[in-house]
């Protein structure tokens, strides 16, 4: 309204470019807030605002003090405030705590670590003229200066003995952390902050997952010295992704990457859980017939990591160990094994109606008798009906031929109802199987939108017999978002061998998607022009010009996807190494993996070699912080 202006004061009842102020000035009405919301005035807003995530987490964040409003005013300013900095140390500390959190860090942040890894977001002119006794202090003020007194872009957390606030931890704000870190996607976080992670960080899990990012970054060395900082503070678990690790960059193959899970595995206290781990993963390498350095001594020494996991009472460890022994014709070692105990089996909501199903007459009649009140007991029983073993799901025919086929559509209906996947499918075949073809298809629709398995099963009854509702099947989706369920769907009509009908109804509606901005479309689309390209290239006559328009298009593509789609990298890397362009290949490779793609190391070695294979040994060390390549470690 004040643009509407023409200066300030100016009377909005004269004529002119303002004329029709006034009466929209008419239509405004006070509407009185209170100043905080209690928890039921939350819960209605959260309810009415729920398609928008930024109000619900407003809402969330608003439950700490109820002042919703002030939050939601807050909001743009706190952002502005970040974003345009005149700060350059404040700025670097919030960018920091952004980092962490984008990177898999929830607990609270120790200043420690802030001080350390926002050094690594500073220029060295900045560093340079930094105060050392003063510079953390300051940066530290800037950041936690809340906005329109509410919120600031560090807060403090409540101490660990719940009395006051600690005096060494702080929080994101989570208006920063979900608007500021989808910006940082694909850059590369400096050497500071793993570091700062490693030295600082005091909370396994938060270092465990570090480094699940460091080695999907192909950052192996920094990823093995996380898991072991990991480990170090009691995340027993972080064992199994140091082996992931080891296996996946063929560290594992090595007589030294072994004795370093060896070492790891042996001061783990986790009831030969990593034990198992390791047993696992060598007994793989032997089923595949790997080359290792330790071909001798893999398989007793898988036999004895498992064995010993075993004495532990692992139960992983009990089935690798039998399936290994089958495996070496040892048959009667594998039946003598003693299984590890039984857990007591958990209280199972469902019992009465596995026990109907069975032909307990007693049970039969509790359950009926449970169906007729519909309550909240009826309730729990259908939500649990499918979550036991897979070997007591047909209970619905056997409950059907115990005499009380009537309880089995309320109980399916009851379970489609909390969501059940299984319990849907047996509805909809159960309604098939009894000709109500219009149920079974209100019942995959009811959830076709949100549902990638009901969205398939039913744009499949409708296509290609019903067209029309096939499209708005698939409309509906789009509008929820759910555009990957929407390609999944469409995927398989685009191969060849389809009907020309098909391919030409799925590749039309995936380059509208594509047309509409919508990445994964654009990188679905480019691949089918290859393909198609590649079709062309093998006929006797090949159309050079059409093969030429389709990979171009294809570069086209994969070109828009590229700044959010880390596979449409990947295609360009593989593109330009067709064309023998190394240096481009390599550049995509590296943009590939920065946003997570470490199977691309490989064909970045191969880039900088010009296209040569790389040897075996090259591909184990993986790339420092700044992405360039390490040495042997």
């Amino acid at each position: 309204m004040a643009t509407l202006l023409d200066a300030p004061g100016s009377n909005p009842k004269k004529k002119g470019r303002t004329r029709h102020v006034n009466s929209l000035l008419d239509l405004a009405r006070t509407v009185h807030q209170p100043r905080v919301f209690d928890t039921s005035g939350l819960n209605r807003f959260e309810t009415q605002a729920r398609s928008d995530g930024q109000w619900t987490q407003a809402a969330a964040q608003a439950r700490v003090n109820g002042e919703l409003c002030q939050r939601l005013a807050a909001a743009p300013e706190l952002l502005d405030r970040y974003r345009h900095a005149d700060h350059a140390s404040g700025k670097a500390v919030v960018t920091a705590a952004v980092e962490a959190r984008r990177l898999g860090v929830r607990g609270p942040l120790p200043l420690a670590f802030l001080e350390h890894a926002a050094l690594g977001y500073l220029s060295p002119d900045h560093r340079r003229k930094l105060d050392r006794q003063t510079w953390f202090t300051d940066a530290l003020a800037w950041a936690r200066t809340p906005v329109k007194d509410v919120v600031p872009c560090l807060q403090g957390v409540l101490a660990p003995d719940g009395i006051g606030e600690a005096a060494d931890l702080v929080d994101l704000s989570d208006i920063i952390e979900q608007q500021i870190a989808p910006e940082r996607w694909g850059i590369k976080p400096p050497a500071a902050l793993w570091q700062a992670a490693q030295s600082d960080l005091t909370d396994g899990g938060d270092l465990e997952a570090l480094a699940l990012q460091a080695f999907a970054f192909a950052r192996f060395r920094i990823a093995r010295d996380l898991f072991v900082a990991a480990l170090d503070r009691g995340a027993s678990s972080a064992f199994e992704g140091l082996c992931f690790s080891y296996t996946e960059a063929n560290r594992l193959r090595t007589s030294h990457g072994l004795k370093e899970l060896c070492d790891q595995a042996d001061r783990l206290r986790d009831g030969g859980a990593g034990l198992a781990d390791l047993g696992t993963a060598l007994m793989q390498l032997a089923f595949a017939g790997e080359s290792v350095e330790y071909a001798d001594t893999l398989q007793p020494l898988t036999e004895e990591l498992l064995t010993r996991a075993c004495r532990e009472g692992n139960k992983d460890a009990h089935l690798a160990l039998e399936q290994f022994l089958h495996a070496q014709g040892r048959h009667g070692d594998a039946e003598a094994l003693t299984p590890p105990p039984e857990p007591p089996a958990p209280h199972d909501p469902a019992q009465l109606l596995h026990e109907a199903a069975a032909g307990d007459a007693t049970a039969l009649e509790r359950l009926r008798k449970v169906a007729d009140r519909r309550n909240e007991t009826f309730q729990q029983i259908a939500a649990a009906a499918f979550t036991a073993s897979p070997a007591l799901w047909s209970w619905p025919t056997k409950l059907a031929r115990a005499g009380a086929p009537e309880l089995v559509e309320p109980l399916l209906h009851a379970a489609t109802d909390s969501g059940d996947r299984q319990a849907r499918a047996r509805l909809v075949s159960l309604l098939d199987d009894q000709e109500r073809i219009p149920e079974a298809e209100a019942v995959l629709r009811a959830v076709s939108a949100t549902d990638m398995y009901a969205l398939n099963t039913l744009f499949h009854r409708l296509w290609p017999h019903r067209p029309r509702a096939a499209r708005e099947v698939l409309t509906e989706a789009v509008r929820t978002g759910r555009i990957l369920n929407v390609l999944t769907v469409l995927r398989p009509l685009t191969y060849g061998g389809r009907l020309p009908r098909d391919r030409r109804f799925a590749i039309t509606a995936i380059r509208v998607l594509a047309r509409l901005g919508y990445e994964p479309a654009q990188v679905q689309l480019a691949r089918t022009l290859l393909a198609e390209a590649h079709e062309l290239e093998r006929e006797k006559t090949p159309h050079q010009d059409l093969i030429a328009r389709k990979r171009r298009e294809a570069h086209q593509l994969l070109q828009q996807a590229a700044p959010d789609h880390r596979e449409a990298r990947s295609l360009l890397g593989r593109l330009a190494e067709q064309e023998d362009n190394y240096t481009q290949a390599a550049d995509w490779y590296r943009q590939a993996i920065d946003v997570g793609d470490y199977e691309m190391f490989p064909s970045l070695l191969q880039a900088l070699h010009q296209g040569k294979p790389p040897n075996e040994d090259e591909v184990l060390y993986g790339l420092d912080a700044d992405g360039n390549l390490l040495p042997p470690w």
